[in-house]
């Protein structure tokens, strides 16, 4: 399944998994349907540049961890991070 044909199932409100490439919904929807965005929400995505994609994407894996009670922890070189002294 490409990105666009999964984008465009979910857009219809059939949130499939992309297991061609492990890849989830924007929503997490394939995973729980209860998290499934609204029809309004879905276009908005769909026709959103980079920018506003990659904010809603924010919004939604938030929204997923908050319904899940997950934490996230990011992970890195910490040589790379600079901390207020």
């Amino acid at each position: 399944m490409t990105v666009d044909e999964q984008l465009t199932e979910w857009l219809k409100g059939n949130p499939i998994h992309n297991a061609g490439r492990d890849e989830c919904c924007p929503d997490f929807s394939c995973c729980d349907v209860s998290l499934l965005a609204s029809e309004e929400e879905r276009q908005t995505f769909v026709d959103a540049n980079g920018e506003t994609r990659h904010m809603m994407l924010m919004g939604f894996l938030s929204a997923m961890m908050i319904k899940e009670g997950k934490n996230v922890y990011i992970a890195g070189d910490p040589a790379n991070y600079q901390r207020d002294q």
